[in-house]
């Protein structure tokens, strides 16, 4: 700097531009997290039973030595197992969302501008000494 330059001589404020960088959180999607149901068949074998009736024709006997045959109705009721289905749901899997948040580098790239001072001459100005 020069020391002795008067206040009062001509001055020049020089500016530049300065970059401020920041972040702002912004909305980048919107996610809908849903469930569906999925049918699929599944067949399986099952043992059932039932009753069958078995006649037994045992010899007649006799009227001496043998059972007497009687003309009575006996009524029996046959059973079987028939296959039952029965559908509930039960949960099976719990399914949880997170959101993380991951950090990442952005080079970010921006021109400045800034001022400089030039001094022209004014040469059809001279005076005697400089001549």
């Amino acid at each position: 700097m020069i020391a002795d330059v008067p206040p009062t001589s001509p001055s020049a404020i020089l500016a530049e531009e300065r970059l401020r960088v920041h972040t702002e959180r912004v909305p980048v999607e919107r996610v809908v997290i849903g469930k569906r149901v999925v049918t699929e068949t599944r067949t399986f074998t099952v043992e059932v039973r039932r009753e069958e009736l078995v006649i037994e024709r045992p010899l007649a006997l006799d009227r001496n030595g043998g059972t007497a045959q009687r003309n009575e109705e006996k009524i029996f009721v046959l059973h079987e197992e028939v296959p039952e289905i029965t559908l509930r749901a039960v949960p099976v899997e719990r399914v949880r969302v997170v959101v993380e948040s991951v950090t990442g580098h952005v080079v970010v790239e921006e021109p400045l501008r800034h001022e400089e001072a030039t001094v022209d001459v004014d040469e059809s100005i001279r005076t005697p000494e400089r001549q």
